[in-house]
């Protein structure tokens, strides 16, 4: 061999060695980094998922869905529900620990009403209640109801014809004050 050509090997010794170590390098970095994502990809999925607003859009773009707001108290049980939809319509609920609905305003496309009870404002009308309700054809009014779900008062415009009058009533449902 020349002496000539020593110095030139060994100048391409030198870039081949540091070629190789930036490839080894490179080749650590990148299994470092694939072995990071993979880490992650493993990690715990979140428990919660935070929103401004969760709405649901049918391929034209018409929103079918939206979600309701319910909160609850320190138990666990929903306290307060506000919801809309086209079945019942949109309303909002007021619950006891126990789950019972005391207090319901409801907006539908029927009536309009405030639905009030100690025990079960959207039960069988089998308790007291305090009812404000307006009918979407025109009469409404406010009525009271005892233990037994009987009407023992009305007043405002509820009356066939729709005239206001109040109204008391005895436990049997019979008029014992009425006006005008």
């Amino acid at each position: 061999m020349d002496t000539p050509m020593i110095p030139i090997l060994l100048e391409r010794i030198e870039k081949l060695e540091r070629s190789n170590r930036r490839l080894k390098l490179g080749g650590l970095v990148l299994l470092v980094g694939l072995a990071a994502i993979g880490v992650m990809g493993q990690a715990r999925q979140p428990q919660t998922v935070e929103a401004q607003e969760f709405v649901v859009k049918d391929a034209g773009g018409v929103v079918r869905a939206a979600a309701s707001l319910s909160l609850f108290h320190d138990g666990g049980r929903v306290s307060l529900v506000a919801s809309g939809g086209r079945g019942q319509g949109a309303h909002l609920a007021i619950s006891d620990a126990a789950g019972k609905i005391k207090g319901l305003l409801l907006l539908n496309p029927e009536t309009v009403g405030l639905y009030m009870s100690p025990v079960d404002a959207t039960g069988p009308p089998k308790a007291p209640r305090v009812v404000f309700e307006v009918l979407n054809q025109g009469p409404g009014g406010f009525a009271l109801y005892d233990r037994n779900g009987q009407t023992r008062a009305r007043f405002g415009a509820d009356s066939d014809d729709g005239a206001s009058q109040a109204t008391i009533l005895d436990a049997t449902g019979r008029s014992i004050w009425k006006a005008p």
